[in-house]
């Protein structure tokens, strides 16, 4: 019950990562508003949380609509009366695409959701914060950020503009006692990977992913949920500006 007591938001929350990152904030205790714009399937998610220890609501929210956000801001503060956490992971992916082949509707649609979105979280959720005397939020920026790989690179610019964002925001929110930290995971168990596959979600193509992991395997939401409580939590009370590889150590 390591964030009992504490309210959190989490953007994308209905799959993958984000579904990872919800269920373990229940586990620990945490009454959690769970935000995506699938709303059929965050729902769903929501349901199969009903028997946790925590309590967990859905909202649906596209988090490029300032206002969407902002709404559900104001309802997480208006049923528990506080925000203690802000984890922004809603993002999307990149089929491997060389430079010149990117279109701007690929590059906008990147940079919309996984730059803006962040951006957005944070403005609407730090008045809060600040008001309360302190908060946590954790981004979800990805290994790629820390070492790019070839034909991905839109995306993973897109994920270095958030490991930026979250350092330069971690000082400024420093005196607040608001910590800012991301999480940097490799590639993942989650629906999104077979568009980094080139839409080819194969065993062979697993197996090549999985080769370049040291420990062996693709990282799952619970490995991602796991440490996101643990950043959430006050026992990473002195923890800021972090970017955490949860990565089976790929970015070594």
């Amino acid at each position: 019950m390591r964030l009992q007591n504490k309210t959190a938001i989490v953007t994308g929350g209905a799959s993958g990562f984000g579904a990872g990152i919800v269920k373990h904030f229940c586990a620990a205790g945490a009454r959690v508003l769970l935000t995506d714009r699938d709303a059929d399937k965050g729902r769903e998610t929501a349901r199969a949380l009903d028997q946790s220890p925590g309590e967990v609501r859905f909202a649906a929210v596209d988090v490029t609509d300032p206002a969407q956000v902002q709404a559900a801001v104001d309802a997480a503060v208006e049923r528990y009366g506080r925000l203690d956490i802000l984890v922004n992971n809603a993002g999307i992916g990149q089929r491997p695409t060389a430079l010149e082949d990117t279109t701007d509707e690929a590059y906008d649609a990147l940079y919309d959701i996984n730059v803006r979105g962040v951006f957005v979280g944070c403005r609407c959720a730090l008045p809060v914060m600040k008001r309360q005397g302190g908060g946590a939020i954790i981004n979800t920026a990805s290994g790629i950020a820390l070492t790019p790989r070839p034909n991905l690179v839109t995306y993973a610019a897109t994920k270095g503009a958030v490991v930026t964002f979250t350092k330069g925001l971690a000082m400024e929110l420093a005196e607040f006692n608001i910590r800012v930290n991301a999480l940097c995971p490799a590639a993942g168990d989650t629906p999104m990977l077979a568009e980094f596959m080139g839409g080819q979600d194969t065993p062979d193509n697993r197996a090549k992913y999985m080769a370049g992991i040291p420990l062996g395997k693709l990282v799952t939401g619970d490995d991602l949920g796991a440490a996101a409580v643990y950043l959430a939590s006050d026992e990473a009370g002195m923890i800021t500006g972090t970017c955490l590889a949860v990565d089976g150590g790929r970015c070594i």
